[in-house]
């Protein structure tokens, strides 16, 4: 029980440093304001035994009507569509999800397995792949009806901490207490973790008995403090 928290959140709090710190290429002569997107569509999540619908983008504001919300990014953010990462990948980025080099070959093995379950429901980039000090966040959902005893945010995030403590991690792993937020009209709980790649915040709160999940890898307090306002200013009342 706790393993199947444990390697779907680790998949999110571990796996996309590398992303969002991207050794830097030569800078393209053109950078785009943005990267188009397919209307209506999100990044299609792997199925499982409850269908999760991938919501719909308009812009810089994404919506999930099954899950009842929608947040807006800044307009100098870039919200990918679905062919983005295949295309940075033949261009020398690999953008995907993946475990770390730092774990050992079996928690690898597991954690590449347990990416299969989770549903990444909308990827957010500050910059372009390849620009120093980059941030990421991802928008992500699990499916908790497997575990009834998780009744809140709160209780997710302690069973996270729990499994943690039980599990060798790298050395330079280290995470916070759980910790709570009211940002706009919801409250969420929150699990700071960093590396010496960087830092991540995973804002989590619960709907329909899944957590969803707001995760930020960054450097600079700036980008926090962003999705702090992107959730501040989300309509978590959508019908």
């Amino acid at each position: 029980m706790r393993k199947f928290l444990f390697y779907s959140a680790i998949v999110l709090l571990f796996t996309f440093n590398a992303a969002a710190q991207v050794k830097p290429r030569p800078t393209p002569s053109k950078i785009p304001s943005g990267v188009p997107i397919k209307p209506g569509t999100a990044t299609t999540p792997v199925a499982s035994k409850r269908v999760v619908d991938p919501g719909s983008v308009d812009g810089r504001t994404y919506t999930s009507a099954q899950f009842g919300f929608d947040v807006t990014f800044p307009d100098t953010w870039l919200i990918p569509d679905s062919d983005f990462e295949e295309s940075m990948k033949k261009q020398g980025f690999d953008l995907g999800l993946k475990a770390p080099d730092s774990l050992t070959p079996s928690s690898q093995a597991q954690i590449n397995q347990a990416i299969k379950r989770v549903h990444i429901l909308l990827t957010a980039y500050r910059s372009m792949p390849g620009a120093t000090d980059n941030a990421i966040v991802r928008l992500s959902v699990e499916d908790l009806a497997a575990n009834p005893q998780i009744k809140d945010a709160v209780d997710y995030f302690d069973a996270i901490r729990a499994t943690y403590a039980a599990m060798k991690l790298p050395k330079d792993f280290k995470y916070s207490e759980t910790q709570a937020e009211k940002l706009g009209v919801r409250q969420f709980a929150f699990l700071d973790t960093s590396t010496a790649a960087g830092k991540k915040r995973m804002y989590a709160c619960m709907s329909n008995g899944y957590a969803i999940m707001f995760t930020i890898s960054y450097s600079k307090a700036d980008d926090l403090q962003t999705l702090r306002h992107v959730l501040d200013e989300g309509n978590f009342a959508v019908r």
